[in-house]
């Protein structure tokens, strides 16, 4: 969080990813106002995300906490981030001018019914043609303006 500027989460939930003994990732979840729940993935490696975590890592909002939906925020110039959100099936909702001290944010949302896949046995991460389907997000665009992504 230091790193754009997020001093504490307040409370919030942390699941870790470890292999081998190592921290891989952690998915903070915060803000949680029933039917939504704030995520931000802190990861050391690109290749933590395996089908088996990210069911655990939904099925606590999903299934434990009965969320209707799952919103994260990446910096907008943090192409690797967007892009995974996309792969996961989060859709951009909106870009948000300044809202980091390092700069603009992307908002995105995750609906639980497009989450299903991740809940089931035997998932797997789809292709994304980038963090807005092929469109660059620009600073004033609405999300009405941009293409959902690859869900």
């Amino acid at each position: 969080g230091d790193r754009v500027g997020i001093q504490s989460f307040g409370p919030c939930v942390t699941i870790g990813v470890a292999r081998v003994g190592e921290l891989l990732a952690v998915a903070v979840y915060s803000n949680y106002r029933h039917p939504n729940i704030e995520i931000t993935f802190v990861t050391t490696s690109p290749r933590w995300a395996s089908r088996g975590a990210i069911r655990v890592i939904f099925g606590y909002a999903y299934s434990q906490l009965g969320c209707k939906r799952i919103t994260a925020t990446a910096e907008a110039t943090n192409l690797p981030a967007r892009e995974f959100l996309c792969r996961l099936g989060f859709r951009q909702e909106g870009i948000h001018p300044d809202a980091l001290l390092t700069g603009d944010a992307v908002s995105y949302g995750l609906m639980a019914r497009d989450a299903a896949r991740w809940l089931a046995e035997g998932t797997h991460v789809k292709g994304s043609r980038g963090p807005t389907c092929g469109k660059p997000a620009s600073r004033g665009a609405s999300a009405d303006s941009l293409e959902p992504c690859d869900g």
